[in-house]
């Protein structure tokens, strides 16, 4: 080979060099551009697939959120709430936009939303949209407030009935009637009712008509029986000290809570002292005598002194006879229930003649001789003055209310209840 051909041979060399160098590097370039188009590819479809989830827990989020405030639509709306709803899951897997929600009801003290009123609800709702689930909760509890009959001395459902020549003492707070009041004579005090009849002597305001003021519900009595101890069906209770610590028929209680069904008998109560809360079933057309002398008062602030689930009458003579040991031959304070703190083994003491506390009756009501109550007394039936009475309103009753003479203006959101859960 000449020189000249070894020249040209070796340049045609150089320029394959070159052309594959070049080759070589177009090739890794056109590698990391379809490396990095990919990379990005596969970027925008983590970050679309992001938005989406992010977009769906925002969703299933949104219908948790709205199934709860639907739950707290109904419980607003419906009084009937309790009945119409039972406990557990209220609505399933309804559509809402893209999403679908469940909500649930529950009583988280028993399971069962009818049986009280005064129980909190739990209302959960559950989002669901795709894959994403979102699950919230609030506490919903009573908002309880006393019966307005509480703030009265003496309140009737029916008819109230001052009879000629007879008067009533209001001390703190008016006579009341969800019906007519019929005042023959004499009343010192204030009193509201929805009409009236004869109106003569009142030397405090009258208001008519006043609003109709809600009674008790029907289930006290059961309630308040079903905790106290029994007593034997008695004809009357004479020279008797009970107590929640003295029981002469028996086991004590230490509430001082005592039931009697007198079997369809009438009942009198005389010449004697009690100390706690007397419940009384008389049964149709029967009733319940306090005649002299008694001094009945309340053990427990949060319960009543006397319920009768029948009839009435209140004939103690307050002011011309006190409860005496001496005339009754009784010790009233002996040893194991005492008397404001104090006991003894003589029977020379003497005790008020009156009734301290809420008394409640079911059926008439009748007030003779000069009766006086500390506290206040709801008739559920037509209530009737035949005596110069007495009532002084004990204020306790309304603001620290007996257990069961209250009701639930509404329910309301438990501060701090409402938040996220997690299965």
């Amino acid at each position: 080979m000449s020189k000249k051909d070894h020249l040209i041979s070796a340049d045609a060399a150089r320029r394959a060099r070159v052309v594959g160098s070049v080759y070589l590097h177009v090739l890794a370039s056109s590698v990391l551009v379809t490396i990095i188009g990919l990379a990005a590819l596969a970027g925008v479809r983590i970050q679309t697939r992001g938005a989406r989830r992010a977009r769906d827990y925002a969703e299933a989020r949104s219908s948790a959120v709205s199934a709860v405030e639907l739950g707290l639509w109904f419980v607003a709306q419906d009084p009937n709430w309790r009945s119409t709803w039972a406990n557990g899951a209220w609505l399933s897997d309804k559509t809402l936009g893209h999403a679908t929600f469940t909500l649930e009801g529950t009583d988280p003290r028993d399971g069962d939303l009818a049986d009280s009123p005064y129980e909190p609800l739990v209302l959960t709702g559950l989002g669901t949209k795709g894959i994403a689930r979102h699950k919230t909760q609030v506490t919903l509890v009573p908002v309880i407030e006393p019966l307005e009959l509480l703030n009265t001395c003496c309140h009737a459902a029916g008819m109230l009935q001052i009879k000629g020549g007879k008067a009533i003492t209001a001390v703190g707070a008016p006579i009341s009637t969800n019906g007519i009041l019929d005042n023959d004579e004499i009343i010192d005090g204030d009193a509201e009712a929805a009409g009236t009849a004869d109106m003569k002597i009142i030397t405090g305001t009258l208001t008519v008509p006043a609003p109709a003021k809600a009674m008790p519900d029907a289930g006290v009595i059961t309630d308040y029986a079903n905790r106290a101890t029994a007593l034997p069906a008695l004809a009357a209770i004479d020279k008797a000290v009970l107590t929640p610590t003295s029981n002469p028929w028996g086991t004590t209680d230490a509430n001082g809570l005592y039931f009697m069904d007198t079997l369809g008998h009438d009942l009198t109560i005389r010449n004697s002292r009690i100390h706690g809360t007397l419940l009384i079933r008389t049964g149709a057309g029967k009733k319940v005598i306090i005649d002299n002398a008694v001094f009945i008062q309340n053990y427990r602030s949060d319960c009543p002194v006397l319920i009768v689930d029948g009839s009435l009458e209140i004939k103690n003579n307050s002011c011309d006879y006190p409860l005496s040991e001496t005339s009754c031959d009784t010790n009233f304070n002996p040893v194991g229930a005492p008397y404001e703190g104090e006991s003894d083994e003589d029977a020379l003491d003497e005790y008020p003649n009156e009734i301290r506390g809420l008394v409640h009756a079911t059926g008439y009501l009748k007030l003779f001789d000069n009766a006086r109550i500390r506290g206040a007394v709801v008739c559920e039936d037509a209530a009737t003055v035949e005596g110069t009475n007495t009532i002084i309103h004990d204020p306790d009753l309304y603001t620290s209310p007996p257990e069961g003479y209250t009701y639930v203006q509404r329910m309301q959101i438990s501060p701090g209840s409402w938040k996220q859960v997690v299965d």
